[in-house]
């Protein structure tokens, strides 16, 4: 028997769920980021009459919310979307269905049973989990959904094999920021570590999207500076274009137990040159590190892999 799914997604943060479950129904409340380009590719119909959510129609509903946007008290609340997820809330708290998840896409590692408890809703599938915190067994690591333009399903769907015309350089475009934020003392600054190792980069800015991943698909390195969240869009671009990621070290866990090449990820500005150098200087080394990351992309960054990801909570 199939399953009959309703994706809610309140602001079209992102159609990955409806990529990876064509035959879900997905519903929005309010329209944010004209996504037509997306949709049109996808054959995605949105669909806006949330009233008639039941579980007469749908057995599983899929919500799709930047957590701490919807609650009350929060310094992140935003009032429409406090006001769509209790749309969203009642409708479940009203009905029975087989099971309700919420994928949570913001930044920030918290729980979101410290902020909801609702037996209604039997599993949060979180963008940001750490390894150093401890969840509520209802929290789930789900790296593969972030709001945006593209989603990271359609981002994975981009993939590409390195050019042959590939440049020895390290690519990065991205915003430079200082990100402070005195309720959960959360605090990244990514322009500080980029000045201190800008002479090693090449950078281009306000490029057309692309002309971006091609440059990226070009490159024998790009280099992923933490965003305010993990992961960031740019994670799964650099992945999709096959160049080798060289990452700036969090805390993420990911959906899967398989890490990257130590040889890839550092820690400061000192340990960014010892490793770019030798990874420049070792094409042993370097194939080695890039080999490993496209074992893990082809065996976990794809619609396959993540749909069934989602499948095993459904049973």
């Amino acid at each position: 028997m199939s399953k009959k799914i309703a994706i809610v997604d309140i602001i079209n943060h992102d159609i990955g769920l409806k990529i990876l479950f064509p035959e879900a129904d997905y519903y929005v409340l309010y329209d944010e980021i004209d996504k037509s380009q997306s949709l049109a590719k996808y054959n995605i119909n949105k669909k806006y009459d949330i009233e008639n959510i039941n579980d007469g129609k749908y057995d599983y509903v899929f919500i799709i919310v930047a957590f701490l946007n919807a609650i009350p008290g929060s310094l992140h609340l935003i009032e429409r979307i406090k006001v769509g997820f209790n749309k969203i809330i009642d409708i479940i708290n009203k009905n029975n269905f087989k099971k309700v998840f919420l994928f949570d896409n913001y930044d920030y590692d918290y729980d979101p049973n410290d902020f909801l408890q609702n037996n209604k809703i039997d599993l949060f599938f979180k963008r940001n989990y750490s390894k150093k915190k401890q969840y509520k067994e209802n929290v789930i690591p789900f790296s593969f959904i972030m709001f945006g333009q593209y989603s990271m399903i359609e981002t994975l769907d981009m993939k590409r094999n390195l050019s042959p015309q590939v440049q020895n350089r390290i690519f990065f475009a991205g915003t430079l920021f200082e990100h402070i934020d005195n309720e959960f003392k959360y605090y990244r600054n990514r322009e500080k570590l980029f000045h201190k190792i800008s002479r090693y980069l090449f950078t281009i800015k306000n490029l057309h999207f692309n002309d971006y991943i091609n440059i990226m698909n070009t490159s024998r390195f790009s280099l992923d500076l933490n965003g305010v969240g993990d992961p960031n869009k740019r994670t799964f671009e650099i992945l999709a274009q096959g160049s080798l990621r060289i990452a700036e070290y969090n805390d993420l866990l990911w959906s899967f137990n398989e890490e990257f090449s130590e040889e890839t990820i550092f820690h400061d500005e000192n340990d960014f040159v010892k490793k770019i150098e030798l990874l420049m200087n070792d094409n042993e080394l370097y194939n080695k590190c890039l080999a490993r990351q496209n074992e893990i992309v082809n065996k976990y960054c794809n619609v396959k892999w993540i749909r069934e990801y989602i499948e095993k909570y459904m049973i």
